[in-house]
């Protein structure tokens, strides 16, 4: 299952990053969630987890790194076509 973040910037933090996102060809949201997966490879050893709790980590970090994601375009397309059939089965 998926979870959002929302992420509230300053103007000036979100005009720059935009910015330099549309000039190196970034989308936006995969340079976000680079951003966190690698805080996350430097920072989650000094954090203390339960072994079930390390063991899900793993496994989510694992599923990444063999392309088991998807977009946000594609998540937001799979979640419409699920409402307009929920909408069609009434």
């Amino acid at each position: 299952m998926n979870k959002s973040i929302t992420l509230r910037l300053p103007k000036d933090e979100y005009d720059a990053f935009s910015a330099v996102c549309a000039e190196k060809g970034y989308s936006k949201t995969g340079k976000i969630r680079e951003f966190i997966r690698n805080m996350v490879k430097v920072e989650l050893e000094s954090v203390k987890l339960s072994a079930r709790e390390w063991k899900k980590i793993g496994e989510a970090v694992n599923e990444i790194e063999r392309g088991r994601h998807v977009s946000i375009e594609v998540l937001k397309r799979d979640l419409a076509d699920k409402e307009l059939a929920h909408k069609k089965g009434r």
